[in-house]
């Protein structure tokens, strides 16, 4: 839905404006929502069945340099790790990377800040917000220590996309791992 929001304020594609705005700033250049013909053999395919339980799996594979028709900011975009870290770092430094701000400091507080009050907690089911978790606005936030299942600290934060990347980001620790 934020995509489609960011795409109507800023009269552009939801690719267009990530790059203008983050990818090309961040020096991201292998993240796009579509792999240029040249890229092609470096892109990972996922098997053709699960190798854990041997069914078949589907996965939604980035086309070509053909655009698709809906760029999704949850889950259609595509990268690399070296590319992934650079956006991951740029949070753990509070909006800047390499002495350029992208975000400001007050946007990334909101963001990694659980947004959600003691009455919603308590009826949220959904199965990726781990326990010891809240919600900010983009990420799971870790709300207290000992609870959760994970090694981190409070006010760590993180999001699991999709395919398996994950990234997450312990500010306390000054850490950021893709």
């Amino acid at each position: 839905m934020l995509g489609l929001v960011v795409e109507a304020v800023s009269g552009q594609p939801l690719g267009a404006f990530l790059e203008e705005r983050i990818w090309k700033p961040l020096g991201m250049k292998d993240t796009s929502f579509a792999v240029p013909p040249a890229k092609a053999e470096r892109y990972a395919r996922a098997f053709a069945s699960d190798p854990l339980i041997g069914k078949p799996q589907f996965v939604l594979h980035a086309p070509g340099n053909k655009p698709i028709r809906f760029e999704c900011g949850g889950g259609c975009a595509v990268s690399t790790a070296a590319d992934y870290i650079r956006f991951a770092q740029m949070l753990a430094n509070g909006g800047t990377l390499n002495g350029k701000r992208l975000l400001s400091r007050k946007t990334v507080e909101m963001m990694t800040s659980d947004q959600l009050s003691p009455e919603v907690r308590p009826r949220t089911i959904s199965p990726v917000l781990a326990e010891g978790y809240g919600f900010g606005l983009g990420f799971a936030v870790r709300t207290q220590p000992g609870i959760a299942t994970l090694a981190g600290s409070t006010g760590d934060y993180n999001w699991g996309g999709a395919y398996g990347t994950y990234f997450w980001v312990d500010p306390k620790e000054k850490l950021a791992v893709v």
